[in-house]
């Protein structure tokens, strides 16, 4: 195994195999591109060598590229090592587990056969970051299994099932996670002797499906842009997409490229490359052993319902956290729910969620009137006016009935946290939130 590149290569049964290693997730930092390409030109010079495997070492397959490259000179363009895995003269077969995402995605796009594990999550997240894919992905993706479906994937960076990628075409077998190498192993076998090799940048029945109904594409997009409307990356995503439909492959990438080249310097991609370190910093908790894993919060409670307290509720129950939004009058109580209800309507009507998406995530609010109520949460947020007796008033309260252990927040920042702590008597953490 090459130490700079992490890619080692190794010969079974007539099958190369090419493994990414480089814990914790496998991206792919600088070098390891050219060490996938350096191991598909041996299996290409070896007469012994009938198919090619590529996996992933460890729990994933590719996480991706390493983010901290991004913004920084690359000894080659990223899309290389995808065009060589597509020119391969034998058929390559990515084996994939965990993660696959961006450029892992994409290099499993560029290869000829897709099996996966019923783990591994699928996506091209990259319009997280401000950016767009810029291998092939918007392209490949597109040609493989229709614009209708890769723009709502590339264009949310949402993650899919290994069930949802079979039913969806981008991979064609699952396969046990015990036995993942030597299933492809087998598989490889089994499609050594099949000419022509199925290159996605050569598959043209979506792209003909799609002229054919042109209405389906127009409604997806439209979508996809109506859910874009203050962010630059989705509108590239959705260009790159169309690209797909109108022209060649290599148009297609040569502003994919272009597209990614001027988002990657951008205000805005910046800004999300710092949130997104930022945010991993913060989950750091100094002096804590390596091997300390902290408990999330598996419920939750709001002290106020108005303004800001609706939208703290909200913020819990759309990542699935019951969440009891407490308030000191049925009057109070009813203009809070109202508000929050309100709030997911107006997002039904924008197109950012449809109405089932609504009325489950409604299930996990829950009104209550009583402090008693809501003891047993993990983590309750106080959410009332800004006036010092009240709050002191409400922190009162909460140490009378939260549990030992809940945390206790408050959403205002002009308030001494310690006079906060200083009201309450049993073990608890008491902190600043701001949502």
């Amino acid at each position: 195994m090459s130490d700079t590149r992490n890619v080692s290569y190794h010969v079974e049964s007539g099958v190369a195999v090419i493994t990414v290693d480089n814990p914790p997730v496998n991206a792919l930092a600088p070098g390891m591109r050219e060490g996938i390409i350096d191991g598909l030109e041996r299996a290409g010079a070896d007469p012994a060598v009938k198919a090619v495997v590529l996996i992933g070492s460890g729990k994933n397959f590719i996480a991706g590229a390493d983010i901290r490259q991004f913004g920084k000179a690359r000894q080659i363009n990223t899309s290389v090592s995808t065009a060589a895995l597509d020119a391969c003269e034998k058929p390559v077969i990515a084996a994939m587990q965990g993660y696959v995402l961006g450029a892992g995605l994409e290099h499993a796009l560029a290869c000829h056969y897709r099996i996966a594990t019923p783990d591994a999550k699928l996506g091209l997240p990259e319009v997280s970051i401000g950016v767009i894919p810029a291998g092939g992905g918007t392209q490949r993706l597109t040609r493989l299994i229709g614009p209708k479906v890769a723009v709502e994937m590339i264009s949310s960076g949402r993650h899919v099932s290994a069930f949802e990628a079979l039913k969806s075409g981008i991979i064609t077998q699952i396969v046990s996670q015990e036995n993942l190498l030597a299933s492809a192993i087998s598989y490889a076998k089994d499609v050594a002797p099949a000419r022509p090799l199925p290159r996605v940048r050569d598959m043209t029945d979506q792209i003909a499906y799609a002229d054919q109904h042109p209405e389906a594409w127009e409604a997806a997009k439209k979508a996809a842009l109506s859910k874009a409307r203050n962010v630059k990356a989705p509108h590239c995503a959705v260009a790159c997409v169309e690209a797909a439909l109108t022209g060649s492959f290599e148009d297609g990438l040569a502003l994919e490229q272009r597209l990614f080249s001027e988002l990657e310097g951008s205000d805005e991609a910046r800004a999300l490359r710092y949130a997104f370190f930022a945010e991993r910093e913060a989950k750091k908790i100094p002096g804590a052993p390596a091997s300390y894993k902290p408990e999330g919060a598996r419920s939750a409670a709001i002290v106020g319902a108005g303004t800001m307290g609706a939208g703290i509720a909200i913020c819990f129950a759309d990542v699935r956290v019951p969440v009891k939004v407490l308030e000191v009058t049925q009057e109070a109580l009813d203009r809070g729910m109202k508000r929050i209800h309100d709030t997911y309507a107006v997002r039904v009507r924008r197109g950012s969620l449809t109405q089932e998406e609504m009325n489950e995530r409604l299930t996990y609010v829950q009104p209550v009137l009583r402090y008693e109520d809501i003891g047993d949460a993990d983590v309750v947020v106080e959410a009332v006016f800004e006036r010092i007796d009240l709050k002191e008033d409400v922190f009162t309260k909460l140490d009378a009935v939260m549990k030992e252990g809940a945390l206790l927040l408050t959403n205002s920042s002009a308030i001494d946290i310690s006079t906060m702590a200083a009201v309450t008597r049993r073990p608890h953490d008491v902190a600043g939130a701001h949502f």
